[in-house]
């Protein structure tokens, strides 16, 4: 199985072409017990494999800076699974 590219406290942005959370930022985190218990294990607490009819896609807990609308409108969410090809990692200025 891929290794994680992304770790709990990581700073993330949500590509602008993704089907939702389009430019969010956010962190990526543990995975709360409430989504854990209806999805099952995640790796690491922090990814898993999930599929459907749009594929296999690992994808990521994030904790949203801003609350987030879905594909449907449906809203607004503080936090969700993200496939990983639609995260990009933010380096944060320490100055």
């Amino acid at each position: 199985m891929k290794k994680s590219i992304f770790a709990d406290g990581d700073r993330i942005r949500v590509s602008d072409s993704f089907f939702w959370a389009k430019g969010a930022t956010g962190t990526i985190t543990a995975t709360p017990p409430e989504v854990v218990s209806i999805s099952g294990t995640w790796d690491g607490e922090i990814s898993r494999l999930e599929e459907s009819a749009l594929g296999v896609h690992r994808v990521y807990w994030v904790w949203f800076d801003t609350p987030q609308l879905d594909a449907d409108g449906d809203g607004p969410y503080k936090a969700g699974s993200i496939w990983e090809s639609a995260l990009a990692r933010l380096v944060e200025s320490t100055q």
